[in-house]
């Protein structure tokens, strides 16, 4: 009898031990299963504006502008002026130096950006899982030098059949009107694209004013054309053959491969 209360009281600390066992037990298991009445925590929906590739972009378009207005705003408004001028002709005293060819340069890369902005901007919205197989900062350099690549093969293209059908004042008039044509876009461009990353402007929205933007560089090359190459009274079925070779055919070239890319990649 002496030995009874050693025993009882022994069962039931082993009794205690077993349920403390048991709930230890069920805590880790309910701390690393997931219950499926909660509800996940939901990740951050990616933003342009906080990618710091975008931001950085922006920042190095917003530099190139600055410095460019800075040195060679008198340069770019006669040039404004000389493509609306009636008299296509060269003029001694309007020779481009090296440095607004720098400027040029520098403004013809900045639409370059921009407009993969936009193309950028286009993949993300439409393609939700994009992000998901392919790093936002591979695609958005990409679609830079896709971009820079297209103005470089349009260079040349027009290079070579200029020189081949017409003298070469006329060619250098129109390549230079070409890039000019090219960097106002990139003005017009960049409120859209700053609206857009950082104000969250409509989609539908900033797709409108992209395409009118993009219309209005087409009448401006068209318009130069038409006065440059065919000012004549036959030069109508002329233009039509050398603009859908020289103009819209890359362009659908340029859409065919972006495309066969998304297909490739997603």
């Amino acid at each position: 009898m002496e030995n009874e209360p050693v025993g009882t009281s022994y069962i039931f600390y082993l009794q205690e031990e077993q349920q403390q066992a048991v709930h230890d037990a069920l805590v880790r298991q309910t701390l690393l299963s997931v219950d499926a009445n909660s509800k996940r925590g939901e990740p951050m929906p990616y933003t342009l504006s906080s990618d710091w590739v975008v931001t950085s972009l922006l920042l190095l378009c917003f530099i190139l502008t600055s410095y460019v207005m800075a040195r060679g705003k008198q340069h770019i408004k006669e040039e404004f002026k000389n493509f609306f001028s009636i008299k296509e002709r060269t003029n001694l005293f309007d020779e481009t130096t090296a440095s607004d060819m720098r400027h040029k340069l520098a403004l013809i890369f900045q639409t370059c950006m921009l407009e993969a902005f936009c193309l950028f901007d286009y993949f993300i919205k439409q393609e939700s899982n994009i992000l998901n197989d392919l790093p936002h900062s591979i695609l958005l350099i990409s679609l830079i030098i896709i971009t820079v690549l297209f103005y470089v093969l349009k260079w040349v293209l027009y290079l070579s059949v200029n020189t081949i059908l017409f003298n070469k004042t006329k060619s250098d008039i129109w390549l230079k009107s070409y890039f000019n044509v090219i960097i106002w876009i990139g003005f017009l461009l960049a409120p859209v694209v700053l609206l857009t990353v950082f104000f969250d402007l409509s989609t539908t929205f900033s797709y409108y004013i992209i395409l009118i933007i993009l219309i209005f560089g087409k009448i401006l090359l068209i318009y130069k054309c038409m006065h440059i190459f065919f000012n004549n009274s036959y030069g109508a079925f002329h233009f039509i053959l050398y603009f859908c070779a020289v103009e819209i055919l890359p362009s659908l070239l340029l859409l065919k491969g972006l495309l066969l890319i998304n297909s490739y990649w997603f």
